[in-house]
């Protein structure tokens, strides 16, 4: 995480130096029109951070096998867990001092917890599958 975000920050810092130079086009009428270089496309160009910076979080998101939304979430909200695999899936949350405080088994690979037995506060959510093993930090509020 600490290198994704030095990355994010060093790309966003040669934007300035390496942006290339808007491409505006006239029509004959006296209105100016500013078209990007594929008018065709949705999305930016090819060279800009902004695309670069969306393909970087596309590869994040698609290669994480486990998922916690929102976080930090509220203590009255639920949690929402999305999970990749198949089998048996034990989701286990431990406090800052290292204490078990509430564990779950599901086989769902999406599931959505009530937070409200749980206090304020930072925990582990340590989640073991037959084919990961991975943990999180969620944040209670």
């Amino acid at each position: 995480m600490k290198k994704t975000t030095t990355l994010i920050i060093y790309l966003l810092l040669l934007q300035t130096a390496f942006a290339a130079p808007e491409v505006i086009w006239e029509e004959p009428a006296p209105r100016t029109t500013i078209m990007s270089p594929s008018p065709e496309l949705d999305t930016p160009p090819l060279w800009s951070m902004e695309y670069r910076l969306m393909l970087l979080t596309d590869l994040q998101t698609q290669s994480q096998p486990v998922k916690v939304y929102p976080n930090p979430v509220n203590r009255k909200d639920e949690l929402n867990i999305s999970l990749k695999g198949s089998g048996q899936k034990f989701l286990s949350f431990y406090d800052i001092t290292g204490k078990m405080v509430k564990q779950v088994v599901t086989e769902k690979n999406v599931i959505s917890l009530s937070v409200a037995d749980l206090g304020e506060g930072v925990y582990i959510l340590n989640v073991k599958s037959p084919s990961l093993q991975t943990t999180k930090k969620v944040i209670i509020r």
